[in-house]
């Protein structure tokens, strides 16, 4: 097979203004679901884009979004493709699922115990990438959640144990390479250990730097042995790590260059999150952001909502390279970095193995049957059979972080159970049911035979272990954790016990198929 090559910076980027060279390292959000001209202007003139829940519609609207897209950037400059990425990670991230299978994420899919399930994953999304010319995807997440309670990680992680996450991640990357698209390994050098969202907050990290090596660090590792194209550092704090000098790690020198790309050895394209979450763009003012994030070692800075902010964060790395602050040569390091990640673009492309779509769907199902484990059943309550009448009880899903669009999906598990000839009735319930909710679904049981109860991080809601211990001491009960698996511990001993990990519909239709009588 016939591979392109390019030579090192092409004469296109060569003759770039200064202002040209900093717009190419720079990765900016469309407006809204639209294109207008405003945004097709600039889509020329910058050096990538991130697509959001909030530009996807329906399957023929951002195919044709996305052709827009790459028209109005100059898909072929210097014979080099647009830089377009997008956080595709299933579950709780999904952006496709109203026209794509709906699949777990990755904590679902560690559940297998399989590495290979994780390298399925990788290559299905990735084979929907490719369908909709996607070169590259902001994932697979990394971090290890070592801490239960993180309100922005959680289901994202493939959970709690270092070298699992980099075996799941390693296999993703993979799965990902296999159908055609680039990866991107995050958040570096990890998020899953803090108890804030850099959404919003500037979290405090309070690990040393020994304590990083031993843990989070190792699935970074493994992504850079693996090949990953990107790492996108996070904005997280260490202030038991000198060496950054206060700094959060996107914009510090110590993380950036000294430990991921000396240390570390990494030779890729380096990222930061977005710098218009609020850890950063509370923090910063915005020509200051520019300068530190590249002053740190970054080659690009992804800032994905305000045009007005998105200019001064330009001006600043600018202005900083005429004061001499920043060598123009590193800038120049930087594009010939990004160029070779996207002459990577055409290779994986060219060497791609996509799923056909016609195999997504018994591909999706069969991943989902892989992820679902039941961990004790005392009583026999499963599999579910039609001589039984259940009622299905299950929290309304709330928005729990800005990456979750979970909670605008209908949890579908009473249809495919209906499907399957099961008696079933749904009852929807508050995050956190009161005691006069509780009162009133007790009053409501005397029909049923058996109660299935669905959990959604009640560990953290803790008022559904309260309608949990209420339930089972009623009667027979089966619970379905449907988030965080960290709930399983907390719910009564003599329940019947099932990890779902997801509220995808295709888990869902994966219960149904698995745990009721024919």
């Amino acid at each position: 097979m016939t591979l392109h090559h390019f030579e090192p910076i092409n004469k296109s980027m060569r003759n770039l203004s200064l202002e040209e060279k900093v717009a190419e390292m720079c990765v900016l959000g469309l407006a809204k679901q639209t294109l207008p001209s405003a945004d097709k202007l600039r889509l020329g003139q910058i050096g990538g884009v991130g697509i959001f829940p909030h530009d996807i519609g329906s399957y023929a609207y951002t195919k044709q979004l996305l052709q827009e897209v790459r028209e109005a950037a100059g898909e072929q400059r210097g014979g080099l493709p647009f830089y377009l990425s997008i956080d595709e990670e299933a579950g709780s991230l999904s952006n496709f699922k109203d026209f794509f299978p709906y699949i777990p994420g990755n904590r679902a899919v560690a559940l297998s115990e399989d590495p290979q399930a994780a390298y399925a994953l990788g290559r299905l999304i990735g084979s929907q990438l490719f369908e909709l010319g996607i070169p590259m995807n902001w994932a697979p997440v990394l971090d290890v959640n070592t801490n239960i309670d993180n309100p922005v990680i959680g289901v994202r992680s493939f959970g709690e144990d270092p070298k699992l996450v980099a075996a799941y991640g390693e296999a993703y990357i993979r799965g990902l390479h296999s159908a055609g698209i680039a990866s991107t390994a995050k958040h570096f050098p990890g998020h899953g250990q803090v108890s804030g969202d850099s959404h919003y907050v500037l979290p405090e990290c309070e690990l040393t730097l020994e304590q990083l090596m031993a843990g989070p660090l190792i699935p970074f590792q493994r992504a850079i042995e693996a090949q990953v194209d990107s790492m996108m550092l996070a904005h997280l704090i260490f202030p038991n790590i000198p060496e950054s000098q206060g700094l959060p790690a996107s914009l510090s020198p110590f993380f950036v260059t000294d430990l991921l790309r000396i240390q570390l050895g990494y030779e890729g394209v380096i990222c930061t999150d977005d710098v218009e979450m609020g850890a950063i763009k509370n923090n910063f003012e915005p020509e200051e952001v520019g300068r530190l994030a590249i002053q740190a070692g970054n080659d690009m800075i992804l800032m994905c909502h305000t045009p007005d902010f998105q200019q001064r964060v330009m001006n600043g790395i600018v202005q900083a390279v005429r004061a001499g602050d920043i060598a123009e040569s590193q800038i120049d390091a930087s594009l010939l970095r990004i160029e070779r990640l996207k002459n990577s673009f055409v290779m994986y492309r060219e060497k791609a193995q996509p799923l056909p779509m016609n195999s997504w769907e018994k591909e999706a199902l069969a991943l989902a049957k892989a992820t679902i484990v039941v961990e004790q059943d005392p009583a026999s309550l499963l599999p579910l059979t039609p001589s039984k009448k259940y009622l299905l009880l299950v929290p309304k899903q709330e928005k729990l972080t800005v990456a979750d669009n979970a909670a605008a999906s209908e949890l579908t598990l009473e249809a495919k159970l209906l499907g399957k000839n099961i008696n079933v009735k749904t009852i929807y319930t508050s995050m956190q049911p009161d005691a006069q909710e509780i009162e009133a679904i007790m009053a409501e049981l005397t029909p049923y035979d058996v109660v299935m109860l669905g959990t959604i991080n009640a560990h953290i809601f803790e008022d559904q272990l309260q309608l949990a211990r209420r339930l089972a001491d009623a009667k027979p009960l089966i619970t379905l954790v449907l988030r965080n698996p960290y709930d399983a511990a907390l719910l009564p001993q003599k329940t019947s016990k099932v990890f779902i990990c997801s509220t995808s519909e295709y888990a869902m239709r994966a219960f149904a198929e698995l745990h009721c009588t024919i």
